[in-house]
């Protein structure tokens, strides 16, 4: 990758003639600042960055299933976010348990792309819409039991959850008006459950 860097006083010149001497391409540019108070401003052609993506990714899904291909689709709005499209027959082998095998895919892809291009690049993998298929199951696991201890004000664990899967009912209940969640126990055996908030028992109606 044609990656340039320039350090000094002045970010948005810098960038200015970064962006200059590649004649118009589309590149991402990213800063650091360093401890002297100079700043090093990093600029690489987009293309480049989304082809070695496509490249690596290519290389990792085929140890998988040979004949598989990917797709990269960087996000119109946040450049140095990419979804990793993989097309396979073989989606359980991709996917895995709750999808852990998706996500050490992602975490490999991740730490090679991000350490070639020189910053972060937030990278998610995906193979026949598992993402948003699993977030939708994660929703209304947590709507049933919403409504079930509305009937009975009890509390209600939920089992087999990832830590990431964990986190997000965390936030998606962190605006609930009378509920909340709990982490318990250790290890493979954690566990989120979804309680009455205590700190409303003693209020008045």
């Amino acid at each position: 990758m044609d990656r340039r860097v320039l350090t000094g006083s002045d970010p948005d010149r810098l960038e200015a003639e970064l962006r200059e001497q590649f004649s118009g391409l589309d590149v991402l540019v990213w800063r650091v600042q360093g401890e002297d108070g100079e700043t090093s401003v990093s600029a690489v052609p987009a293309h480049q960055v989304y082809e070695f993506i496509e490249e690596i990714a290519l290389k990792v899904s085929r140890v998988i299933d040979r004949y598989s291909n990917v797709r990269v689709k960087p996000d119109r709005n946040e450049r140095t976010r990419v979804l990793i499209i993989i097309h396979s027959r073989e989606v359980g082998a991709f996917v895995g348990w709750h999808g852990q095998t998706l996500d050490a895919i992602e975490l490999i892809l991740s730490a090679v792309v991000s350490r070639s291009v020189g910053f972060r690049m937030d990278l998610t993998v995906d193979i026949d819409q598992y993402r948003k298929k699993r977030q939708s199951f994660l929703d209304a696991l947590v709507r049933r039991t919403v409504r079930e201890i509305e009937l009975d004000h009890t509390e209600r664990s939920l089992p087999n959850l990832l830590p990431k899967e964990r986190r997000y009912v965390h936030t998606t209940m962190s605006e609930h008006p009378y509920l909340t969640t709990e982490s318990r126990g250790r290890g493979s055996r954690r566990t989120i459950y979804i309680v009455p908030r205590t700190d409303l028992e003693n209020k008045e109606p």
